[in-house]
């Protein structure tokens, strides 16, 4: 009997000692805490905001933003005019002139913080807008305030500009931090011998210490993954203005002298002042759809890294 009570007693004390040793050891194993940085990505796909009707855009940022990332002046290729169809009320020259009408415009606002005795500059917000030759000025648009801004609209310049708006609607913003984002904008592309809707994507750095932003786009690709090069990317040149040229795919036309989408294509990626192969580990990163935070914290450290020196 005494045997029994002493292995019971035993027993006891081995159980407390190990249920007290893993405490001890729970409290003594070091808490892995995330990252400081970890919160400062959000990786939920949101619309940029766009650009409020009425604001001018010439060379330089307009106002209210801080960076005019790019200005696109489109035009038919002068080589590929004769492809246009020549339609009986306004003519071949009157369909080339129509693709030139509207300018999209890209921008971003990098603002200023004080932190203590030190300042910093972080993204505030990226935009998108769609405009046109108002008097002499170049001026964001949208249908329902052209006429208020002294624009009055054609029935096709609101056909151009509501087909303008509804694929600017697709852009996402799929990542952004501090002084990081990413954006995603579809193109009609000329891929072979055809166009078709694919994506471009920006990646915009802020230089927290001057402000300085700078960015660089690649090709994803379609939907379905074709016409993608994620083995190479262009840094672009400062408040670009792009006189991009389109190829026209006859096949596109709804019916002669109506265009959809995907009837007028660019073959190019934006004016660029540097070009670089991405290494393979970074390709993969810059092709991925969804990111968590330590990734694009990779891919943001991957690309600051093949910025000039100088």
């Amino acid at each position: 009997m005494r045997r029994a009570r002493l292995f019971v007693g035993l027993l006891i004390v081995l159980v407390t000692g190990l249920l007290v040793g893993g405490a001890a050891l729970r409290y003594l194993r070091p808490t892995i805490e995330p990252p400081a940085w970890a919160n400062d990505y959000d990786t939920t796909a949101v619309p940029p905001e766009m650009i409020p009707a009425g604001t001018e855009i010439g060379s330089k940022p307009p106002k209210g933003w801080s960076h005019l990332v790019i200005k696109s002046l489109p035009r038919v290729k002068p080589s590929e005019v004769p492809k246009l169809p020549d339609p009986p009320i306004y003519r071949r020259e009157g369909l080339r002139k129509a693709v030139s009408w509207m300018f999209t415009a890209f921008t971003a606002d990098v603002v200023q913080e004080r932190q203590g005795a030190h300042t910093r500059y972080r993204l505030r917000a990226i935009g998108l807008g769609l405009g046109a030759n108002v008097k002499g000025t170049d001026m964001v648009l949208t249908v329902d305030s052209a006429d208020g801004l002294g624009q009055p609209l054609t029935p096709d310049q609101k056909e151009t500009l509501r087909i303008g708006y509804e694929i600017q609607r697709q852009a996402r913003v799929v990542v952004q931090g501090p002084s990081f984002a990413l954006l995603d904008t579809p193109v009609s592309f000329r891929c072979g011998d055809k166009n078709r809707m694919v994506r471009y994507r920006y990646a915009l750095l802020v230089d927290a210490a001057t402000g300085r932003l700078d960015v660089w786009c690649w090709r994803l690709g379609a939907e379905n993954g074709g016409c993608a090069d994620l083995g190479r990317a262009v840094l672009l040149k400062p408040d670009p203005i792009d006189e991009c040229e389109l190829l026209v795919d006859t096949k596109e036309f709804k019916w002669p002298g109506i265009p959809n989408e995907k009837t007028f294509g660019v073959d190019e990626l934006p004016p660029f002042r540097v070009e670089v192969a991405l290494p393979a580990a970074l390709s993969e990163l810059a092709g991925r759809t969804r990111y968590a935070p330590d990734d694009a914290r990779t891919l943001e450290d991957g690309l600051r890294a093949l910025l000039p020196k100088s």
